[in-house]
């Protein structure tokens, strides 16, 4: 592995740099790269608490000995969906929310995004460094599979979460619902595309179909937040969250 540590860090940056510069391109008037660099920084970093709770939330989760597919759903939603969400949030507010930069609706979810790949970033380097590869096209097979899949999905289910706190600030009286209705929707489809992706629940459908399922769950966020944003760039600018 040692001679090929860079190849494998590349393969696990790149995924992320490829979506930030898709979704970036959404924008019409450009972020201050300073301030996406930034907010991309945070997301990268908040995966280290993560990785923490998430680890003491599994240990505490596994004393209970619950039946498997309860196990599995309560992993799903409370201790990967729920903590990873929050904490992109967490990394998005503090780091750009309060900012003058966002003065237009897109940069919620726009800065929603950066943060969630900034993690991503950081959880695919982790997943790279934590396998054992047997031949060079593993980590080539590895790293499009992160692209086309988890990466995609922080960015999406986080997307989501931004959109839905950006109608917030043009609908006040339903502005609670609102974001609340957003973060459900982003933790449960993050919830669900690593449920369908358990080893055990693709054993259990036809040939593995529940792959598919994770897939169309990313199809779906991909096309409902590309359709959204060609909507919310028709909003009026906003000066304050």
């Amino acid at each position: 592995m040692d001679n090929y540590i860079f190849l494998y860090l590349i393969l696990a940056i790149l995924p992320g740099l490829i979506w930030l510069f898709f979704f970036l391109k959404k924008d019409v008037l450009p972020e201050p790269k300073k301030q996406v660099i930034k907010v991309f920084i945070c997301g990268f970093l908040v995966c280290i608490p993560v990785v923490i709770f998430e680890f003491c939330l599994r240990q505490e989760l596994q004393t209970l000995n619950l039946p498997t597919k309860t196990y599995l759903i309560i992993k799903a939603v409370f201790v990967i969906a729920l903590v990873e969400e929050m904490f992109k949030y967490v990394a998005a507010r503090y780091s750009i929310m309060k900012s003058s930069h966002i003065d237009e609706p897109i940069d919620i979810p726009l800065y929603m995004i950066i943060a969630a790949l900034g993690f991503a970033t950081a959880e695919n380097i982790l997943a790279f460094f934590g396998q054992g590869f047997v031949t060079l096209s593993d980590p080539l097979i590895l790293g499009l599979g992160r692209f086309v899949s988890s990466t995609l999905l922080h960015a999406l289910s986080s997307g989501t979460i931004g959109l839905f706190i950006a109608l917030a600030i043009y609908n006040m009286k339903w502005r609670r619902v609102l974001i609340f209705i957003g973060f459900v929707l982003g933790i449960m489809t993050h919830a669900l595309f690593n449920f369908f992706l358990e080893p055990s629940i693709i054993k259990e459908t036809v040939e593995g179909s529940s792959v598919l399922y994770s897939f169309f769950i990313i199809f779906i966020l991909f096309i409902g937040l590309s359709f959204a944003f060609k909507k919310i760039k028709k909003l009026k600018s906003v000066s304050k969250i």
